[in-house]
């Protein structure tokens, strides 16, 4: 990067972006290496010379006749004026304002009565920003004429993946293995077992497009039982350090969205080679498990291997035919019995949160959410797949190699005790007081007085709590993330815990498997890979936390999009969220959750206490706090940011 910012690239950048430019992006951008005093010095003359200009926010726009072109299309192209920017429209109050961009880019423009045209809330539209401010200091706009139209779905979805930097396609270079890798076929190979006579069937969601992990299971003459948990074999497509493995472990998972999804792989790989088809011969990596009447696990191995998946079920169908008496599932059924109760001694923490699904239309915009009514089946795989990754883990530990563990760590003691003190439903019928006086604080990730503590608060036999008391108890515990040491898995209450099952959707199961592997093929880990896993570790920690947060805002950009046909509309709902700057409610039918804000909320002047976490009104008295069911009506929905406003209508 040149020392001295050229005007040309700064007016070149701004023009290339679809939304306004914020100061830091452009610090970023051109000061790398550079003096920033001479960057701040060129930004002021190209203001003062009128060829960029400054609005709220410290951030940067074109000035007329520069302003950015949308999605770098030329104007013969798009038919957009090249001075204009594209905006949702919202109303707060008497007002209505156009809201270009998203997260730090996002900007606010007021729109004056005389420059609205016949723009509506919820209108994708061209704006023009106007070189003077309108109330509130928001800098004004107009809005063209001739180009309002309401937004798609499409536009939201496209609008969405831009803004949070979601990959539309691979590089040439991992496209170009991924098409090159042959199908499998086998060829006698000693180091494989032949397990195509085995009867392994898959069970998945109806819908799903890749298969990681698929099952075989037998009685022994011994009484106990064997398992069988046959993964598929990515990495021997995916080699360390090839064009495919950097672009996975860029993206570290496969991203899911409420209407479609972003894979890790190609779909070459993730769709084809490597999901264990019905019907189609597969490379697997098999861990073969025996466990006993107690659900104990007695002994483990694994092993490459070739199979050939006998039939696929969804989890309706396979439940609805365990219920009618299938020999097979009603084994399996049985056995995961063992297995759950044997987790449930060993001290998991079993919280039963409502699970909500976005249905789609045929063209795969969401029409409506509801909570899945979680079938037996669901179950019978996740413990399969738990008693796997635990052997795995153990496999590692047992030989010290270089994977990744999943680490869970034991909550903070104030933590807890805020929990404790702040939700009086946990309190009712339920007296822990005195054994919550007595816990005491290690710093092992296990520590099963606190471990106990918990199991009595989720305890299923006095009724599941109410879901936003439980995710309260979640909020107070620590993030799980990955680690090359075996520190310990609270939530779990094991030692010993990896991700082994799905590495066609993350990284962390990708690189074990090669480490692993390249045990069973007699080669000793080297000095590096033990320093690189460390690295590992801590880059798809980091991604994890951003995946998530994009598929938390995803589902508030699809809750939205159904919301706007319910504007107007009463609902029951239950707060689920305390904030200093509102009440976050969900309601039912359809399922979601919408902020009241305090600006809405004009009977009184309310305050945030953090100790109890409630919204106190200081006239009145009136609280507010997790639980309380309340009467709302839908005021606004922005699928564009994911909000949907409730104003309040009293409790219920």
């Amino acid at each position: 990067m040149s020392a001295v910012p050229d005007e040309g690239a700064v007016l070149g950048f701004l023009r290339s972006s679809s939304a306004p430019v914020g100061w830091q992006q452009l610090i970023r951008k051109f000061v790398e290496g550079g003096d920033p005093n001479d960057f701040k010095r060129l930004v002021k003359r190209l203001v003062s010379e009128g060829k960029m200009r400054k609005i709220k926010g410290r951030r940067y726009i074109l000035t007329d006749g520069e302003t950015p072109e949308r999605s770098g299309k030329s104007k013969a192209q798009d038919g957009v004026r090249e001075d204009s920017l594209r905006a949702r429209i919202i109303r707060e109050g008497h007002f209505l304002f156009a809201v270009s961009g998203e997260g730090r880019d996002k900007v606010k423009f007021v729109l004056p009565k005389a420059f609205q045209g016949h723009a509506k809330p919820g209108q994708s539209v061209l704006i023009k920003p106007l070189d003077r401010k309108g109330p509130f200091g928001y800098p004004a706009a107009k809005v063209l004429t001739g180009v309002r139209h309401t937004a798609t779905f499409s536009e939201v979805s496209q609008a969405f993946l831009k803004d949070m930097g979601l990959p539309q396609g691979y590089p040439k270079a991992a496209m170009r293995e991924a098409e090159q890798s042959p199908e499998p076929v086998w060829m006698g190979d000693k180091r494989r077992m032949d397990l195509r006579a085995q009867y392994i069937v898959t069970i998945d969601p109806a819908d799903a497009k890749d298969h990681d992990d698929a099952i075989s299971l037998e009685k022994l003459s011994n009484g106990n039982w064997k398992l069988g948990v046959h993964i598929a074999d990515v990495s021997e497509y995916v080699s360390l350090d090839g064009a495919l493995d950097e672009e996975a472990l860029r993206r570290s998972f496969t991203q899911y969205l409420p209407w479609t999804a972003v894979p890790m792989l190609p779909q070459r790989l993730s769709g084809d080679l490597c999901s264990l088809l019905e019907g189609r011969e597969r490379l697997a990596f098999s861990c073969l498990m025996e466990v006993d009447d107690a659900g104990k696990l007695v002994k483990f191995d694994f092993n490459e291997t070739f199979i050939k998946v006998a039939r696929f079920y969804s989890y309706e169908e396979a439940q609805a035919l365990k219920d009618s008496g299938d020999p097979f599932l009603k084994q399996l059924s049985d056995f995961t019995d063992l297995l759950l109760r044997r987790r449930r001694e060993d001290g998991y923490l079993e919280f039963q949160f409502p699970e909500p699904k976005v249905q789609l239309d045929a063209d795969r915009q969401p029409v409506d959410i509801r909570p899945v009514e979680r079938v037996s089946s669901y179950g019978w795989i996740e413990e399969c797949m738990l008693l796997a990754n635990q052997a795995a883990a153990m496999y590692l530990h047992r030989y010290k190699l270089p994977g990744l563990f999943r680490v869970h760590e034991q909550p903070d003691l104030e933590v807890v005790a805020e929990l404790w003190t702040s939700q009086t439903a946990l309190s009712k019928g339920h007296d822990v007081r005195a054994e919550f006086s007595t816990l005491r604080e290690t710093h092992d990730y296990l520590n099963s007085d606190v471990q106990h503590f918990y199991i009595r608060l989720l305890d299923p036999s006095r009724g599941a709590l109410p879901p936003s008391v439980q995710r309260r108890i979640l909020q107070s515990m620590k993030k799980a993330q990955y680690d090359p040491r075996p520190l310990g898995h609270f939530a779990l209450g094991w030692l010993y815990y990896s991700h082994f099952t799905s590495p066609i959707r993350r990284y962390a199961d990708l690189w074990t498997h090669r480490v692993m592997k390249a045990y069973l093929h007699g080669e000793k880990p080297a000095r590096s890979l033990r320093t690189r896993a460390v690295a590992v570790a801590g880059q798809v920690s980091e991604r994890e936390i951003s995946v998530m947060k994009v598929e938390r805002k995803a589902m508030r950009v699809a809750t939205a999009w159904i919301f706007q046909a319910h504007v107007g509309k009463e609902f029951i709902g239950e707060i689920s969220g305390v904030e200093g700057f509102g009440l976050f409610v969900t309601v039912s039918n359809p399922y979601g959750e919408g902020l009241i804000p305090v600006a809405r909320m004009r009977d009184d002047f309310y305050e945030h206490d953090l100790e109890t976490k409630r919204l106190i009104g200081r006239r009145h008295g009136r609280t507010f706090e997790l639980g309380l069911r309340v009467k709302v009506r839908v005021a606004r929905s922005d699928p564009f940011s994911g909000q949907v406003d409730f104003d309040f209508l009293g409790r219920a």
